[in-house]
């Protein structure tokens, strides 16, 4: 079996170069024909895409959700299987999958071969694999891409947290999903999901199915910055589906327009500014290892 380890250097401070290594010497003892693969700053469309001409029987991604996001990009509609070794900030697909990253289960579930098919989306002319949104969470993201270095933790968060605080204005939305306009013209936070898993455990789409062909879409209304921290609390607690005002609706093509251009984040990195986002499911597109 031919298995390709992909790692970013990165993740977790470097924790995913050990992490890489140990994989893959204990795949060359099953034994596996292995190559072992560095990311690499340009798009995985120039390094990756040839690679996957050889037909690997399988992709071992080594990094954070950013780090597999670029690798299903190109994996999708391949029937290559995918495993998420986890060694990001947030790990939100490997929570939402329930798959370990420790060396000896990534090896037990290469060799066991059980795989399940999930779906993708399309966000504009991005790859979405998790989750899209235009907010406050968004405008934190665009802030710390502008000032990070070269890793990121949890706590490279609270200073943009505290600048959005002070600058960032609520957008006001329409939301059209599969040609039915579900809100006009609202000022509010808008979580376009394909999986349940959010950042902090927080989940607004909290019934998110990441294999059921539908996107969960949830609108939190907003009368200022600092009302976002209400949907916070409730969040956190697990109750803001029950508040009246939230919307929440499934569908396979949502189209989210803003008044003002604002910016979005997808599956957690910035995605840049704009008055209309367009996120459309791919049923089907991405074969992944199961848990």
């Amino acid at each position: 079996m031919r298995v390709m380890v992909i790692y970013n250097p990165v993740s977790g401070r470097g924790r995913s170069c050990k992490s890489a290594g140990a994989i893959a010497e204990l795949l060359v003892c099953v034994p596996c024909d292995v190559e072992l693969v560095q990311t690499k700053p340009t798009s995985p469309t120039q390094w990756l895409l040839p690679k996957l001409q050889y037909n690997p029987d399988a992709i071992v991604v080594v990094g954070g959700d950013g780090t597999l996001r670029q690798i299903a990009s190109i994996a999708k509609n391949t029937n290559i299987p995918v495993y998420h070794a986890a060694c990001g900030t947030e790990n939100l697909f490997a929570k939402s999958m329930a798959v370990s990253g420790t060396p000896e289960v990534v090896v037990e579930k290469i060799k066991q071969r059980a795989t399940s098919t999930i779906d993708t989306a399309t966000a504009n002319d991005s790859f979405m694999l998790l989750m899209a949104s235009v907010g406050f969470d968004a405008a934190v993201v665009a802030d710390l891409a502008e000032h990070r270095g070269t890793s990121i933790t949890h706590f490279s968060y609270i200073m943009p947290i505290v600048r959005q605080l002070l600058r960032w204005t609520v957008p006001t939305v329409s939301i059209t999903v599969d040609d039915r306009e579900v809100v006009s013209k609202q000022k509010g936070w808008v979580v376009v999901a394909n999986s349940k898993a959010y950042a902090r455990g927080l989940n607004p789409a909290r019934n998110a199915d990441i294999a059921d062909g539908k996107l969960d879409i949830v609108f939190f209304p907003l009368t200022g910055r600092w009302s976002f921290y209400k949907w916070i609390r409730l969040l956190s607690r697990g109750t803001h589906l029950h508040h009246p005002n939230v919307v929440y609706i499934q569908g396979v093509a949502v189209v989210v327009k803003t008044e003002e251009t604002a910016q979005w984040q997808i599956d957690g990195d910035p995605a840049g500014a704009t008055k209309s986002m367009k996120i459309s499911c791919v049923p089907k597109s991405l074969v992944v290892f199961a848990s």
